[in-house]
């Protein structure tokens, strides 16, 4: 039988020869193997682990060389295909994640003239997957001349979006590791937003988008936000098998960088810093809430791009 490549990241590895169990609230009464996790595919197999266990999203989120990728070689145990065209889209979506001449607001950008070209492409019938290999070319040398960074600060304002988008975060119900008042606090901010009348929410997300452009650690650890893009791009194989609206796979990619810095936000608003701790602690209750409230839009990917762009 043919043998398949088989990826384990940086952080799986680590994971794997820890001491200690983990003791986090997730991994409470978890049997089997969580909270390690493969996505199994004809060509390939990805190790990944969920982000829901709280020393997983330490691995995953705080070590720079979190996706050093060790290969080797396994027995495929999955029917499920993914196509030249596919794999090629998510390995340019990847690649963009980690150029290093990219802030991670550029890299969301790059990623949404990718997409958009792509759907184009798909629109009309033609999948050959060197078209996405030269338009990965050519974003990556937009980057190095810094041209796509430019282009992003060229970008309208659209407030509206971003109001919406904040709105939407009153429906989470996130199970939050931390002391009681600081838990009891940030529930109540995110409930508020739900009842909140629309001047109001302007003004709530203009407070918040100004702490969030004094958040320090973020700032100076930038890869603690690439590796949460990075990790949503490997482990879901992202825009996936047979995906037909790129506009949504945008989506769920900004508006999950919008939704964590937001959370960053309200906890700095109460709090002298934000520290590696809070950040799994945000970071592990919202991956652990997302996978049971994927985001999926009614709209045509054109508008769903243009919506996924102004939230970055």
């Amino acid at each position: 039988m043919e043998l398949i490549e088989h990826y384990q990241p940086e952080y799986v590895i680590r994971f794997a020869e820890r001491v200690r169990p983990c003791d986090c609230p997730a991994c409470q009464n978890r049997a089997d193997d969580w909270p390690a996790t493969q996505l199994k595919l004809k060509n390939q197999q990805r190790d990944s682990l969920d982000a829901g266990c709280e020393t997983a999203a330490r691995e995953i989120l705080l070590n720079p060389q979190a996706f050093v990728l060790h290969t080797s070689t396994t027995r495929p145990d999955s029917e499920l295909g993914l196509s030249a065209w596919d794999e090629t889209l998510n390995q340019q979506c990847i690649n963009l994640a980690v150029h290093p001449a990219l802030t991670i607001e550029s890299s969301l950008y790059a990623t949404g003239v990718l997409l958009s070209k792509a759907q184009r492409y798909l629109d009309n019938d033609q999948s050959d997957p060197q078209l996405l290999l030269e338009m990965g070319e050519q974003l990556a040398d937009l980057a190095e001349r810094g041209i796509l960074d430019e282009q992003l600060q060229l970008l309208p304002p659209i407030e509206v979006n971003r109001v919406e988008a904040l709105e939407q975060m009153g429906a989470m119900r996130l199970t939050l590791n931390l002391p009681a008042m600081q838990k009891m606090s940030m529930m109540l901010k995110l409930s508020e937003l739900a009842v909140m009348q629309p001047a109001r929410l302007q003004d709530r997300l203009r407070e918040l988008e100004a702490v969030t452009a004094r958040n320090a650690l973020l700032t100076d650890q930038p890869h603690i936000l690439r590796n949460a893009l990075i990790y949503k791009l490997y482990g879901e194989c992202l825009p996936g098998p047979n995906a037909d609206n790129y506009g949504d796979v945008l989506m769920s990619l900004t508006r999950m960088m919008f939704q964590l810095k937001m959370l960053c936000a309200m906890w700095l608003e109460d709090n002298a810093q934000l520290t590696h701790d809070d950040v799994v602690a945000l970071f592990s209750a919202w991956f652990s809430w997302q996978r049971g409230n994927v985001w999926k839009g009614a709209n045509s990917a054109d508008y769903t791009l243009l919506c996924g762009l102004s939230l970055i």
